[in-house]
């Protein structure tokens, strides 16, 4: 397969040169608009070019700040028709045709007259401007962009010049983004714009107009250019008032392999109801993060904690949807979401969902380090059968209460249990071939937590000033957790003195957090350029860590005996309190706000076994915030306390190889952060750039300090203060799409992405700084030829380096290549095939683990139904049976290589139903399934 792909590369390119040739042997039409009434150039206006027979839309441009035009790539020998269009000026029209002799056809100055009638007075229909540039206002004619029968909303945008929509169905119009689409004028579904790209149907949709978020601009006057959000205004064929969308899917196939959901939203009027269910043991989330986000729900009542993987999965709030854990994954859901506007403009949302997760792992971990005199190596099998279970009850209420005055509260409350059995067995050896230690431990976990949170927000802007603003945002969080970890150790160590170790013991750590946090902000402005910020933000935390560890290791009739070495309890309670003054001054493109953050923490800590330790602590830190034209610049000083598990005095020794310590005499760690952004997007040329840089230094932050005895390799931890960390982080992306005729499209994104990390390492009070060095460019392109065939690839190529000050440790250096190439063929009709291609490889892994990973999925659909609304889908997974899953990493003087058993080849078959019922002749009819 990977020799394949230069071949293809070199047909790919071979067309696209074959392309480029041809559209040289067409015509062009250029000009220059002339405002004949005010003597000026006309800039923006629409230049459209039609076939003169049918007026079938040929290509389109808009001209230029100087009222220069120029449209290539035209047919010659055929009669087309050229339509000039302005808003307030008449429409200029001219047929004509190009040939061999006579290619390019220079229409001058053209004079453009003003008029008194509306441009779709003067128009012809089937003329109609397929975009039309106002003040402050871009507006498209969806019917001049075709789209397929089954398309959506978010098909149409890809089609439009200067908007772009990633892989995650966010939108950006002339590099800035997209925060809300309306419809007819009023929210649909909340503020998510997914909801509407990725379930309206294109064919419904009239006009796609774009303007600057005017909620954005009251709440920052000075906000700048390039990052005012978008809002897309849709005007439909007929308004829809309600309807229904979702899907229903179920599959099965070989190896017991299994899948089925169905997620749907019904509304009307105002009024949405989301319902949703899923199980499958395919490793992967039963539907995407946007149909969560969107159909589900979450978007209208709010996402306080997300998590995503690399490979898919994610969880929200708390609650996984499939694909979140390690090794062979089953996973269940099910839940709903109701959401109206009551009278008065007030929002309310409520929402259940539940979430489950039955996990098998098997991994094989490879971990090397240099020590002084030697290499210690350790293999670790490990084996585990895991259970998780959480539900998720919340809701939201949103209150205009007047034009400049928001209100919002969301509560919430998260029960959640897990369960798992685990074997971890461990071979230590010194310089490859010397046995140290082997361990073979057992354990089993209980988990229960609980957990109340919610926040609420007040914002109040001035209509007599503007600029005055009032903002409030208060948040509470109360979590109650318990974990009973069983384990049952044997372990054996070798060396002069042999000796073996028996550990069965059961450690019980409860856990309580209770935390409140306030925060207020006042905007005042003096004058235009002139404005005075002070914010105050409070918090209240209350953290409570109680360990008790038991003997089981007597007869099963006797009562555990508590271990008071092992117990103890630490509770922590204090008030953070920051007060941050400035001020916000406007020169021309420049704007700077300098400020002051004052910090006052009061924080009490008591032990059972050792004296409390009150921690006093006072801070003032400069600030700063800087925007210019395309670049943004900030300045902050961070302070964290440690957390209540590291103050722990307690050891934990449920792994003897590997001893935790605790450390009450932490201090909090006082971070230095910079950060500097550019974006800008060039109209011109419809290209994105985007670059980014961040830095941090780090006082007092925690770090590991590591001893390993050289005899057994048993290893301790212990967290301490150190000075001298920081790292950079910078990235850049450049994306240039280039769009032919609303049928082909072609995007190249070229990225960079760097890091540098500075740590200090204490192994055996040997105290050495490590850098790290990652680099990884990476080129992505995309190609759409009318629908018909989609390709895709990206490279990306990974250069890791670790050195060391101290020539205990050994240097550390490797690369990595990845790639993934997509293929979509719509070849015949109602038949689509798709494959999927993934490569990895890695120049440096331990013996005995793969270097190179390959996997190959394809795939066959084909639609039926009305509208293609069913699918049934043949696929098959990791078709070349070496699909594993391997990663490296680095740490300290640590070298992990991790290899662990995932799904391998297999078939399914699966049957999807799309429901995509909307009131009115358009887009079908009122029945719920239709055929």
């Amino acid at each position: 397969m990977r020799s394949l792909l230069p071949a293809f590369f070199v047909l790919f390119f071979t067309c696209l040169s074959t392309v480029s040739f041809a559209q040289n042997q067409k015509g062009e039409v250029k000009g220059k608009l002339w405002d004949a009434t005010h003597k000026e150039v006309l800039s923006y206006a629409t230049i459209a070019v039609y076939t003169a027979q049918d007026t079938t839309l040929v290509t389109f441009r808009v001209s230029d700040e100087k009222g220069n035009f120029r449209v290539p790539g035209l047919a010659l020998n055929q009669p087309l028709r050229i339509v000039i269009t302005m808003t307030g000026f008449k429409v200029f029209r001219k047929e004509f045709t190009l040939t061999s002799g006579n290619a390019n056809l220079d229409l001058g100055q053209v004079e453009m007259t003003q008029s008194d009638n509306l441009l779709g007075e003067v128009i012809i229909t089937s003329e109609a401007p397929p975009i039309i540039v106002r003040k402050d206002t871009l507006e498209f004619n969806a019917n001049s962009f075709k789209t397929l029968p089954t398309a959506l909303l978010e098909d149409l945008l890809k089609k439009l010049p200067g908007v772009t929509v990633d892989g995650s169905g966010n939108i950006a119009v002339n590099g800035k983004s997209v925060n809300k689409i309306l419809v007819d004028g009023k929210e649909f579904f909340g503020n998510d714009p997914k909801v509407a790209s990725r379930n309206l149907p294109a064919d419904m949709i009239e006009k796609v107009q774009v303007v600057n978020d005017p909620d954005a601009l009251r709440r920052d006057p000075d906000m700048p250019v390039n990052e005012i959000p978008q809002v897309i205004n849709l005007k439909l064929k007929k308004g829809i008032k309600q309807g229904a969308f979702g899907k229903v899917y179920a599959g099965t196939g070989s190896d017991s392999r299994y899948e089925g959901g169905g997620i749907l939203n019904v509304f009307r009027d105002t009024t949405q109801i989301s319902l949703l269910g899923y199980s499958n043991n395919l490793n992967k989330p039963a539907f995407g993060f946007e149909d969560i986000s969107r159909i589900g729900g979450f978007s209208r009542s709010g996402m306080n904690t997300i998590m995503v993987r690399s490979d898919g999965g994610f969880a929200v709030n708390g609650i996984s949807f499939g694909g979140t854990e390690d090794g062979i994954q089953r996973s269940s859901g099910a839940g709903g979401n109701f959401n109206t506007l009551l009278k008065g403009d007030v929002k309310v949302n409520l929402q259940y969902f539940f979430g489950g997760i039955d996990a098998d792992l098997n991994q094989v971990v490879n971990s090397t380090q240099n020590l002084r005199n030697d290499t210690l190596i350790s293999r670790r099998n490990r084996n585990q059968e895991s259970s998780n279970q959480s539900h998720r009850i919340g809701g939201r209420l949103d209150w205009k209460i007047d034009s400049v005055t928001n209100l919002s509260f969301s509560p919430s409350v998260v029960l959640a249990q897990s369960a798992a059995e685990q074997g971890l067995f461990t071979n230590t050896f010194r310089s490859f071939y010397e046995p140290l230690n082997t361990s073979d431990n057992q354990q089993m976990l209980e988990n229960r937590t609980m957990t109340y949170s919610g926040n609420l927000s007040f914002d109040r802007s001035s209509r007599k000033k503007k600029g005055r603003q009032f903002n409030f945002y208060g948040t509470y969080n109360i979590n109650d957790g318990d974990q009973d970890q069983y384990y049952l150790v044997d372990s054996y160590f070798f060396g002069l003195n042999p000796y073996n170790e028996t550990l069965d013991q059961l450690r019980d750590n409860v856990v309580t957090n209770r935390a409140i946090n306030t925060s207020f902000s006042y905007t005042e402005p003096f004058s235009k350029t002139l404005s005075g910020v002070v914010r105050v933000n409070s918090e209240y935390f209350r953290d409570r860590n109680r360990i008790n560890t038991f003997d089981l290791a007597g007869e099963a009739t006797v009562p555990p005996v508590l271990l008071p070495a092992l117990s103890d309890e630490v509770e922590r309670s204090g008030w953070r309190n920051y007060v941050t003054t400035g001020v916000k001054w406007k020169i021309k493109d420049l704007t700077l706000q300098p400020g002051v953050r004052f910090t006052l923490l009061n924080i009490e800590n008591s032990f059972q076994k050792i004296q409390p330790i009150d921690q006093r602590y006072f801070y003032a830190f400069p600030s700063l915030i800087a925007n210019w034209k395309d670049f943004n610049f900030s300045y902050n000083v961070n302070v964290r306390e440690p957390s209540a598990a590291d103050l722990q005095p307690v050891t934990d020794q449920s792994n003897p190889l590997f001893i935790q310590f605790g450390n009450p005499g932490l201090t909090p760690t006082i971070s230095n952060s910079v950060n500097l952004h550019f974006r800008k997007f060039d109209t011109k040329r419809s290209i994105n750039y985007w670059a980014y840089l961040s830095g941090s230094y780090s006082q007092d932050a925690v770090t590991r300090a590591r001893t390993v005895n050289e005899t057994t390799g048993q290893q301790t931890t212990r967290p301490v203060n150190t000075d001298g960390n920081w790292q950079l982080n910078a990235n850049t992306d450049i994306n240039k799409d280039w769009k032919f005729d609303g049928k082909k499209q072609f995007s190249l994104t070229a990225s960079l992405w760097m890091n540098y990390v500075r740590t200090l390492i204490i192994l055996n009070e040997t105290q050495s700084y490590g850098q790290s060095f990652s680099v990884n460019p990476s080129l992505n392109v995309r190609v759409n030829l009318n629908d018909k065939l989609e390709f895709s690839e990206q490279l990306t190529i990974g250069s890791r380096r670790s050195v060391y000050e101290d020539n205990t440790f050994q240097d550390i250096s490797f690369t990595t290549r990845t790639s993934r190439t997509g293929v979509v063929v719509r070849v015949p009709k109602r038949i689509v095939w798709e494959a999927n291609f993934d490569y990895t490889y890695n120049s440096n892994v331990a013996p005995g683990l793969r270097k190179d990973v390959s996997r190959l999925n394809a795939g066959v659909t084909f639609l039926f139904m009305k509208n293609d609304r069913a699918q049934l889908k043949l696929s098959v997974y990791d078709l070349l049976d070496q699909n594993i899953s391997a990663y490296r990493s680095i740490r300290e003087n640590f070298v992990e290589d991790f290899q662990t058993q995932v799904l391998t080849r297999y078939v399914l078959l699966t049957f999807t139903y799309n429901i995509r019922n909307f009131g009115g002749k358009v887009g079908g009819t009122n029945t719920f399934f239709r055929f």
